[in-house]
């Protein structure tokens, strides 16, 4: 399963396309089309390609007819990797010749030194048919640090911080993370804090919950796990403080699994409503921010028998 720091950026920028649009402008002077709305590719296109050439994201620009004006494809790309030469171009050249519009392909490469090996891999194609992927690094986004700008563009500030989550003076930018999260609004903040969470070094998330506790009072994950078993407790679901907690866990659980559109059977969905394990609810619920199926949620870990408060 990919990790967080590979996935968190990938559903970001699908979830919000100025993102796209702002690199391909910004970053790359590419004139994008006047568009009404974006979508996800869909599956049953992607598979017009063989899975090996899937791209890690796609988001289609369309218009107010939901026609495609562009499609933009989004690579995370931590590694050297020399076929990719060849899987690119298969990629591309099959999805353009299936929607019929053209494919910007962005790859972003969390280190510098890859990167400019794949500059120098695309620039000797020689006779080939020619790529021409819009690379990009940590360098070329610049840390949104200002809290005006993090309150009127969020989705970029969120992103610039996935982007600089190693850098030493990270912490210059919690002012405007945290202003980034209050614009979402209360409803997308708690789910796009477990996005930046699940993309940030481990190393960075006690520092940054201790800038929360006094700057704001209390981190984003207490009072969204407080507030969902308050309801669970005003329903008169709840059978204690634990028990209580452990159901607002498991619904929130469950609803991060619906918005991300990860079908869950029957029998999971019984387990995680008998768990009364908070420990295990947290790493499920860490799991599913980045999952792609349930399996990847609830796989057990090698060796280790399964807890029996969540049987």
């Amino acid at each position: 399963m990919p990790s967080g720091e590979h996935e968190s950026p990938l559903e970001l920028a699908e979830r919000n396309p100025e993102v796209l649009v702002w690199l391909l402008e910004k970053l790359f002077d590419v004139k994008v089309v006047d568009y009404h709305h974006a979508r996800s590719q869909p599956t049953e296109v992607r598979k017009l390609v063989p899975s090996t050439y899937r791209a890690d994201g796609m988001t289609l620009l369309c218009d107010a007819t939901d026609r495609s004006l562009l499609s933009v494809v989004l690579e995370v790309q931590r590694d050297w990797d020399p076929g990719k030469r060849w899987t690119w171009k298969t990629y591309v050249a099959h999805l353009e010749a299936e929607l019929e519009i053209n494919a910007a392909l962005l790859v972003y490469c969390p280190g510098p030194t890859v990167a400019r090996r794949y500059r120098d891999l695309f620039e000797s194609d020689g006779v080939s048919l020619h790529l021409r992927p819009l690379l990009f690094t940590p360098g070329d986004v610049p840390l949104v640090v200002e809290i005006e700008r993090a309150r009127a563009e969020p989705a970029l500030a969120l992103f610039s911080v996935l982007c600089h989550g190693g850098d030493a003076d990270i912490e210059a930018a919690f002012p405007a993370l945290a202003e980034a999260l209050r614009a979402l609004g209360p409803k997308k903040r708690p789910l796009y804090h477990e996005i930046v969470l699940a993309g940030l070094p481990a190393t960075l998330w006690d520092r940054w919950e201790m800038y929360v506790n006094s700057a704001l009072g209390r981190p984003y994950r207490s009072k969204l796990l407080g507030e969902t078993a308050a309801r669970a407790h005003a329903e008169g679901k709840s059978e204690g403080r634990a028990e209580g907690e452990a159901l607002g866990a498991g619904r929130m659980l469950l609803t991060v699994l619906e918005e991300r559109g990860i079908n869950v059977p029957d029998d999971v969905r019984g387990r995680v409503h008998s768990c009364t394990d908070l420990d295990q609810l947290d790493t499920w619920f860490r799991r599913a921010i980045t999952a792609t199926t349930i399996d990847d949620v609830i796989r057990e870990q090698p060796g280790r028998a399964r807890r029996q408060e969540c049987a």
